[in-house]
């Protein structure tokens, strides 16, 4: 818990709060973002939003350049859109595997269903990306 003197200014109060949170996201290994950290000091000490993004901002940058600006930006986005890659390539793998054992003769309907499911999958994920981007919008 931060330790505000009376004679402190708000901004001084600000950066300490920034400072105790960083590093305690830091020792709880969970990750935090300059946006958690304004809206944390506007609201802990009733500083406009405004005003205390851009304390945030001038700190991480001068302190603390590791902090990103948005997780979402920084982890959810990447994966779906490997994920889509990565399916839609084995889907069309496991089609053409099974086009291959069709025309030997083999069983080819497990194959089939896997191309199936592979290629659903990377269409969600498709979906996924498209409709995040659309709702950031």
């Amino acid at each position: 818990m931060p330790n505000f003197d009376a004679g402190s200014t708000p901004r001084d109060k600000a950066v300490e709060l920034i400072a105790t949170e960083i590093a305690k996201a830091d020792f709880d290994r969970v990750p935090t973002s300059r946006q958690k950290l304004g809206q944390l000091v506007s609201v802990k000490l009733l500083i406009p939003p405004a005003e205390a993004y851009k304390i945030v901002d001038e700190y991480c940058d001068d302190k603390a350049p590791g902090v990103p600006h948005y997780l979402q930006e920084e982890f959810a986005m990447p994966y779906l859109k490997v994920l889509a890659v990565v399916n839609s390539i084995l889907g069309i793998a496991a089609l053409w595997w099974a086009a291959h054992s069709m025309k030997a003769g083999k069983p080819s309907w497990p194959w089939f269903i896997v191309a199936a499911v592979l290629v659903g999958f990377s269409g969600l994920s498709f979906f996924k990306v498209v409709q995040r981007e659309t709702s950031q919008d």
